[in-house]
């Protein structure tokens, strides 16, 4: 028990610090993306700030999980990565078809929101119009997609 209360705090401690190394990432990405391949005058503090204004929804996603669970959900299903029904993945087994969770999973009406909030903070900061900015936010999600079903597919 002392074990898990241990790993609990440190988690606790260092998944804002992890959140926040993820989210310069996805900044630099956009940022080098959009002012290279779209020759965008923007910022780089700018870019930042909206990857992180865009990340809002999963607030509201960790908030539905905790009530889930305070709800009295099946402790047992629960999972950290699929936490609420706002998926196709999450009806699937993980175990029986790991490609089709990762696939499904990554059709989350959370993510898709914080994508289109991304595009459209992108179009307000800069020059870019809104199918470009649209490309190039979900361009980089379809990267990612892939490669986390690659991975699935490897391991499984």
């Amino acid at each position: 028990m002392q074990q898990q209360v241990g790993f609990t705090k440190g988690f606790s401690y260092g998944f804002p610090v992890v959140l926040l190394i993820w989210n310069a990432i996805v900044a630099a990405v956009l940022f080098a993306t959009l002012k290279f391949a779209a020759s965008a005058e923007i910022q780089f503090k700018t870019v930042f700030a909206t990857v992180i204004y865009a990340g809002l929804p999963g607030v509201l996603k960790a908030l539905l999980a905790v009530l889930s669970l305070v709800a009295g959900v099946s402790s047992e299903g629960f999972t950290f990565q699929n936490p609420v029904a706002t998926n196709p993945g999450y009806f699937l087994d993980p175990a029986s078809s790991p490609v089709l969770y990762s696939l499904f999973t990554s059709l989350d009406i959370f993510t898709i929101w914080t994508l289109v909030l991304g595009a459209i903070g992108i179009t307000c900061i800069s020059k870019v119009k809104t199918g470009a900015a649209f490309a190039v936010v979900f361009g980089w999600f379809a990267v990612l997609m892939l490669i986390g079903v690659g991975i699935a597919a490897a391991f499984s």
